[in-house]
């Protein structure tokens, strides 16, 4: 779903919305949504923004996963470039990265919180 982030196509507040619901239901606190943003999905993806003719229709799921697995076990050399490049990594997305985490701080539907 962060993936989605990346797909050169507009992402309405229901599709933001549904991904908030499906982070939150991962159980991960917000420093390690953050983390799995940065240093797993974005290394794979980022370059969809950059490129004239992007992935507008999902990314293969396989090759996603590979990706973000093989970041998985990167180490500190990996981070601290993930964190150098940050802002091209994700200049696209900000906006609705924003609004997610603002969705996130809402209660869950439903709570009677």
């Amino acid at each position: 779903m962060l993936s989605d982030l990346w797909l050169d196509t507009e992402l309405d507040q229901r599709w933001l919305a549904g991904i908030a619901d499906v982070l939150r239901r991962s159980g991960l606190s917000r420093a390690q949504l953050e983390a799995v943003l940065l240093y797993e999905v974005a290394p794979v993806v980022w370059l969809n923004h950059w490129n004239f003719t992007g992935v507008w229709g999902g990314f293969d799921s396989q090759w996603l996963l590979a990706g973000c697995r093989r970041n998985q076990q990167r180490g500190r050399w990996h981070r601290y470039k993930c964190r150098l490049l940050r802002w091209p990594m994700t200049y696209g997305c900000q906006s609705e990265w924003q609004q997610i985490l603002g969705y996130l701080a809402e209660p869950p539907a439903g709570s009677t919180t």
